[in-house]
């Protein structure tokens, strides 16, 4: 009666986790999204001089909707905050596509 008792308990009323376990499932480890915010980074600077005016801001673009991408997922933020980085690196990231898609036409029209 007692273990009924019991399990009925923590069915109705279970047991919040900590916090901590909960941001430590959380965080993983992103190299991927390292590696690829280091290169678009080190593309950016080395071709800095080469690249024209549409491409760097591309560049530029994919380079500030990663690191806020990183930061969302790494630093301790508000709801608010995360929210807002979320929106900010969806729009960076579609404003990056669409100057990739009109320097496709651009080129391909010439």
């Amino acid at each position: 009666m007692a273990k009924q008792y019991k399990k009925l308990q923590h069915k109705l009323y279970p047991k919040k986790q900590d916090d901590k376990k909960k941001e430590k499932e959380k965080i993983g480890k992103d190299y991927l999204l390292l590696g690829v915010m280091i290169f678009t980074i080190v593309v950016t600077v080395l071709g800095w001089g080469s690249l024209t005016l549409w491409n760097r801001a591309m560049y530029v673009l994919l380079d500030i909707s990663l690191v806020l991408t990183y930061a969302r997922r790494h630093a301790k933020l508000s709801e608010a905050q995360q929210r807002i980085c979320d929106r900010a690196s969806l729009i960076g990231i579609g404003l990056a596509v669409a100057m990739f898609v009109v320097m496709l036409i651009e080129d391909f029209m010439k």
